[in-house]
């Protein structure tokens, strides 16, 4: 059976002595004695229909703990799990790491599970056969990894709204740099319904850089124009043309019960992750039809644990990362996004729904 001292193998390992007598051996662990985690929650061959009215329901996760043989009854280092999740038969190439914690439990709600499964390329309104699987490894040790038995369960998703739902009110922007066509126009978005519309419209080089809002996708209805100053609106439909300093993205705020709007610029938005060393951007581009961002990266090098982040300007003082747990939705100085291994890869950033959301796809 293979044996191996503790203090020569793992390094770090804090071991608590049961006694002090220096006459004591130092603690062995087994190695060949590991005992792989489990998991217990869902059952295998268990089926989720997902969908839109169901989205808050909860899925759970649980799984028992490794375990590890080791003599003088010392203390061990807590260890660490990943679940993992990927298609039937694809060995988890492509999957998705759904969270990596010491606890042996995880929730997460139907709505974050559909949008997991769309990351991976899935269309909604599908039935696909989805393969979990448990790994560990004992904190700051090597050679302590341990892989659960992989189980199979069925999930159906849903199409989310794109873009959003209904009852969520806009307002159309239409201007020089879509050729004042209303129906055509981006919109911006009021998801609390307090009258205050968010959004991010992207200007591209050349024109006036001149808008206007409207409450409909015509000039027949409400217009939003200039007021008595350069941040007050005005709805008179001879009221002037608004206007942004020159060409890029711009998070636009419209609360039409003051009757003020404001703008944050930004010159680009790029990719930045492990394999540029944290230190150079990828700029993205703007689909004006597809109203989101996106760049496609070719030959990232293949290595475990690649991660990367959205960024403003080349800069820290914008950056975007994971929601907690992973969902889909970015939070400002979130926690670095997982991506695939490797290969070649679409990056894509969009700012039309309620929280900044971002999508990646294996090419």
């Amino acid at each position: 059976m293979k044996k191996i001292s503790i203090i020569t193998l793992l390094i770090g390992l804090a071991v608590i002595m049961g006694s002090c007598q220096k006459e004591e051996k130092d603690p062995v662990l087994n190695l060949s004695a590991i005992s792989a985690p489990s998991i217990a929650q869902p059952e295998a061959e268990a089926e989720f229909i997902l969908s839109i009215a169901d989205s808050a329901q909860v899925i759970q996760f649980a799984w028992s703990a490794t375990g590890y043989s080791i003599t003088n009854g010392a203390v061990l280092p807590a260890s660490t799990y990943s679940l993992e999740m990927g298609l039937a038969d694809s060995n988890f190439v492509g999957g998705k790491e759904l969270v990596n914690t010491q606890v042996l439990s995880f929730d997460i709600i139907y709505y974050n599970m559909n949008n997991m499964l769309l990351q991976m390329g899935l269309p909604g309104d599908t039935t696909v056969d989805v393969e979990f699987r448990v790994s560990s490894v004992m904190s700051g040790t090597v050679g302590t990894e341990s892989v659960s038995e992989v189980i199979s369960t069925k999930f159906t998703t849903f199409t989310p709204a794109e873009p959003p739902p209904s009852d969520v009110p806009i307002l159309y922007v239409p201007g020089d740099y879509q050729g004042w066509n209303p129906g055509e126009a981006p919109n911006v978005f009021d998801y609390n319904n307090d009258g205050i519309y968010r959004g991010y419209i992207y200007f591209p080089e050349g024109g006036t850089f001149e808008f206007k809002f409207t409450s409909d996708p015509d000039w027949e209805h409400t217009n939003y124009g200039l007021g008595a100053s350069e941040f007050e609106l005005d709805t008179d439909p001879s009221a002037g043309n608004l206007s942004v300093p020159g060409p890029g993205g711009y998070w636009l705020e419209i609360d039409i019960n003051a009757l003020t709007w404001s703008y944050d610029g930004t010159e680009n938005w790029g990719v930045i992750g492990e394999w540029l060393d944290w230190s150079v951007d990828i700029d993205m581009e703007f689909d004006p039809i597809e109203q989101y961002l996106h760049v496609t990266v070719e030959n990232i090098p293949a290595q475990d644990n690649q991660r990367f982040k959205y960024r403003a300007n080349d800069d820290w003082v914008v950056n975007l990362g994971a929601n907690d747990p992973d969902d889909g939705f970015l939070v400002q100085g979130g926690a670095d996004i997982p991506i695939p291994d490797g290969g070649t890869i679409t990056f894509i950033l969009d700012f039309t729904t309620e929280i900044p959301s971002y999508r990646i796809f294996e090419n």
